[in-house]
């Protein structure tokens, strides 16, 4: 996933959220299970909803979501 910029990570009890900034402003997170690492998360994980990734990470509200 060479075209993504940035990424972040964040846990709650259950799962590890990644945030993926790509490459043309715009971002997308995924979940996983908090026993997965944030590149399998980051890979393979499953898309959440807008409305979800973006209380999860208020950080990102400045970019495009991607569909």
């Amino acid at each position: 996933m060479n075209n993504q910029k940035l990424f972040m990570s964040k846990t709650d009890n259950i799962y590890r959220y990644v945030a993926v900034e790509g490459a043309v402003k715009d971002w997308a997170c995924y979940v996983g299970s908090i026993i997965d690492s944030v590149e399998k998360v980051r890979n393979y994980g499953d898309k959440i909803s807008e409305t979800r990734a973006r209380k999860q990470f208020p950080e990102f509200n400045h970019l495009r979501w991607r569909p």
